[in-house]
């Protein structure tokens, strides 16, 4: 029962290696490393076929695409999936030895027919600090408690089966981050299930394509309050627009509904937004009353 492992790769030199290190190191033994570089000029590359030699399951795939973004990265990899199963790996993570072992055991509790994705959690963790905190803090089971967190939960602690992959194959939009949109899928036309259960290390440093990841108290405060970010970010009211052009024929009549609303805001006074959020029961961080906060203290949409 083989899985790939789709890597990313971006002038990492400084933590390539120690990732596939961990990967090599799984206590699952049947997976493919699939890796497509999108124009490193360190020695990147160089690291890749070194490991490549002592290790004939990883894969260096070189086509002269390159994608510009991450998330396209990871979405043109997909085309070179052929596993039941996949799961999306960051340059410069490590993960835990059992991390493949533990979430292909959950996978395996439903049937291959329904699209499936299976997250887990991480360690947020910076070499010089040490573990700050987990990195995932909410865990959505519907689309209204979805749709206003501007992001899905991380693609590097996913797994997903063929359907799910089909599903993300058929995409003809562009996406803000690859894991948004899987987990739209995930939540619209397949099944989500969580392990709250920490599988890797999420390492932190100043060129994070996500960002800073906050896990106390006071950084949620501070990212909460800063009013020069928008409620809805515009990238990402995009591929909610796209995705429900395209698949309203075939998600819920309550979804389609509770979307359709969340693309008419941008048109709606603060007050009217205000009212539809609360009679819609729209939440973010499982709270109706934290997003109505946000709304008040910032603008829309940007």
């Amino acid at each position: 029962m083989c899985v790939d492992i789709l890597l990313a790769s971006f002038n990492g030199e400084q933590y390539i290696e120690a990732q596939i290190l961990s990967i090599i190191s799984q206590s699952f033994k049947d997976w493919n490393l699939i890796i497509h570089d999108d124009g490193s000029d360190d020695n990147t590359i160089a690291i890749i076929k070194n490991m490549i030699k002592k290790d004939n399951r990883i894969k260096l795939i070189e086509d002269g695409v390159r994608c510009g973004t991450a998330a396209d990265n990871f979405m043109h990899l997909l085309k070179y999936s052929v596993s039941p199963y996949c799961m999306f790996c960051d340059q410069d993570d490590i993960w835990f030895d059992n991390k493949i072992e533990v979430m292909l055991t959950a996978m395996k509790k439903y049937s291959e027919d329904i699209p499936l994705v299976v997250y887990s959690n991480s360690y947020v963790w910076n070499p010089n600090s040490g573990i700050t905190g987990k990195a995932t803090c909410t865990y959505p089971e519907n689309v209204r408690q979805f749709l206003f967190l501007n992001s899905g939960m991380q693609g590097c602690v996913s797994i997903f089966n063929r359907r799910m992959k089909e599903h993300l194959l058929d995409w003809k939009y562009s996406c803000v981050m690859h894991d948004h949109l899987l987990h739209l899928f995930g939540l619209t036309l397949g099944k989500v299930e969580y392990l709250n259960l920490p599988l890797m290390l999420y390492r932190q440093h100043d060129h994070n394509v996500t960002g800073y990841t906050a896990v106390t108290k006071n950084d949620f405060k501070r990212i909460f309050f800063n009013s020069t970010l928008p409620v809805v970010c515009r990238k990402h009211y995009d591929v909610i627009e796209n995705f429900y052009d395209t698949y309203l024929h075939k998600i819920s009549s309550s979804d389609a509904k509770l979307m359709n609303d969340f693309l008419l805001f941008p048109s709606m006074s603060k007050i009217r937004i205000l009212l539809k959020v609360i009679f819609d029961r729209f939440q973010l961080f499982d709270s109706t009353l934290r997003l109505v906060l946000k709304i008040l203290i910032r603008s829309y949409i940007n």
